[in-house]
């Protein structure tokens, strides 16, 4: 039993929606068995799945505690999946709500079984990139026991075996110290996530079957958006809302980038 878990919380629709196509996606490419799982302070944008979604509520307090005392990243990801690694379950898959699973998850559910562990992509070797902030982000590590091979991965999805729980402990003592001694990065939280992992050996990049949009928001809001109202406005059930999705999947670019003139635009906005 393989558990796919994934975070929505706060005042931003967006996030809701974006969760809720996930979840579509899932019914429509995930093998049997599995579960779903949503961490969310809004159990009532979820009725629609009935008892296909499991809900992990989150309320304030719990949310203040997952940040921890320094929370410049995204600790409570690692608390989730830690929480979310149930004893006898297959392997736990946690999932930005902004991915999508874009084709059968047959083979991807087999090679976690198997051992490997994932990340949505891999994105640098820390000791290698010549952009100035990942310079200095590898020279604030180098001297604090990360090595040259430690890479930065993208954590949009995140999967590991039931044998593997033991790693997020290792990864939440590092994000923990850099939160005590530094640096201070918007990305801890995969970058530990990525040393810690990938100094096992099994970690693989996990974009063939999954689409993480980050990089193309406003294209994918206005897609699902509107397949999500044709669904509701048409009483589809979950079930062939996924058969309609996996029938005709979304077809976007994951990253659109900003030309000059729009990132002129931006910062002129930006600087008022």
């Amino acid at each position: 039993m393989i558990r796919y878990v994934t975070l929505a919380y706060g005042d931003v629709p967006g996030v809701y929606r974006q969760s809720l196509m996930l979840l579509v996606s899932l019914v429509a490419h995930a093998p049997e068995p599995y579960e779903l799982v949503v961490a969310t302070d809004r159990p009532d944008y979820y009725v629609w799945f009935g008892t296909r979604v499991e809900i992990e509520y989150l309320d304030p307090e719990r949310l203040e505690a997952w940040r921890g005392p320094a929370p410049f990243s995204i600790r409570q990801k690692l608390e989730l999946i830690r929480t979310a690694a149930v004893s006898g379950k297959d392997a736990t898959v946690l999932l930005d709500a902004d991915v999508l699973a874009r084709k059968p998850l047959d083979a991807f559910a087999a090679r976690l079984r198997a051992g490997d562990l994932f990340m949505h992509k891999h994105e640098y070797v820390l000791s290698e990139s010549r952009r100035s902030g990942n310079r200095k982000l590898w020279a604030a590590l180098s001297g604090r026991g990360y090595r040259a091979g430690d890479s930065m991965w993208n954590s949009g999805v995140l999967a590991i075996g039931p044998s593997d729980r033991g790693l997020l402990d290792e990864a939440l003592a590092m994000y923990d110290a850099l939160a005590v001694s530094g640096p201070r990065h918007f990305a801890t939280e995969q970058l530990v996530e990525g040393v810690v992992l990938g100094r096992t050996g099994r970690l693989k990049p996990a974009e063939e079957w999954f689409a993480h949009y980050w990089g193309n928001k406003p294209g994918y809001d206005a897609e699902l958006s509107r397949r999500l109202a044709d669904a509701f406005i048409e009483g589809l059930s979950v079930k062939d809302a996924a058969a309609r999705y996996r029938e005709k999947p979304i077809d976007l670019p994951v990253e659109v980038r900003r030309t000059k003139g729009q990132k002129l635009v931006r910062w002129i906005r930006g600087s008022r």
